[in-house]
């Protein structure tokens, strides 16, 4: 238990360090709108979820509370908060799920940074290649679609990291499951609503209460999650083969509309 309450500290760390230097280096607005174009994109390629009442639920839990580019500042300072005494709040299932959660929160973000960076020297390349000198934001302009995402996505060469990431949302996916099916789950979050909300810990709250709701409804979770794994690990696999780039190779991304930010200066 405590092994698992160090892990959870160590992910918010390592969240709160890359969004301190994206800061820095004023790309937060590149990578919420990386986050934003990605939320489309899984929406898009898991549709068949998206459209279904019982796994939908599940599907706007992993694209806005994981990877979309909701602010998770309040949420993780009241997880920070009470780390020293979470054992005392949840169930080992429980809190293994949240530090399953927080784990691929945390890879995923360090993988949107990447990203970031790897737009931002595209489009400053191909601006400066265009000499757009009527645009004096030329230099600024980024824009995601399915084309400048795959290029940036495949320069990372951090295939092994797409894996693992993966990887791990198939273990908060089963983490979840084994968290729902804990005897007097739903009458534990249901008692604690109204501590958590005296204690400032209501985003918390309402975050577990969310993954709760979401896997309760799914009849088989372990094929909902089968089928979103699967599809995962193939549009990555297919990001990284050499035909996708090429005159006759098809972008597996789906076309989905873009996004533009205007950098910072």
């Amino acid at each position: 238990m405590s092994d698992l309450v160090a892990q959870v500290s160590r992910h918010l760390r390592a969240v709160q360090t890359l969004q301190e230097m994206a800061l820095d280096a004023k790309l937060l607005p590149l990578i919420q709108g990386v986050q934003a174009w990605q939320t489309l994109r899984m929406q898009s390629t898991h549709q068949p979820q998206m459209n279904n009442s019982y796994t939908a639920p599940a599907m706007v839990f992993f694209t806005e509370q994981i990877y979309g580019p909701k602010d998770f500042s309040q949420r993780d300072a009241q997880i920070k908060r009470v780390v020293p005494k979470m054992h005392r709040y949840l169930p080992s299932k429980a809190l293994l799920s949240l530090e399953s959660a927080l784990r691929l929160h945390a890879l995923s973000y360090e993988l949107d940074y990447v990203l970031a960076l790897e737009l931002k020297k595209h489009a400053t390349t191909a601006n400066q290649q265009l000499s757009i000198s009527h645009r004096t934001d030329a230099n600024k302009r980024v824009i995601i679609n399915q084309q400048t995402y795959a290029a940036a996505f495949v320069s990372g060469h951090n295939g092994h990291l797409r894996q693992e990431q993966i990887s791990l949302l198939q273990e908060l996916g089963n983490n979840l499951s084994d968290a729902v099916a804990i005897k007097g789950v739903a009458m534990m979050l249901a008692l604690s609503k109204h501590p958590a909300r005296m204690k400032g810990l209501q985003t918390l709250h309402l975050f577990l209460q969310d993954g709760y709701k979401a896997f309760k409804k799914i009849p088989n979770s372990q094929s909902f999650m089968s089928e979103i794994v699967s599809r995962e690990a193939h549009l990555v696999a297919s990001l990284f083969t050499e035909q996708v780039f090429s005159q006759q190779g098809t972008n597996p991304l789906p076309c989905i509309p873009s996004v533009e930010i205007l950098l910072e200066s």
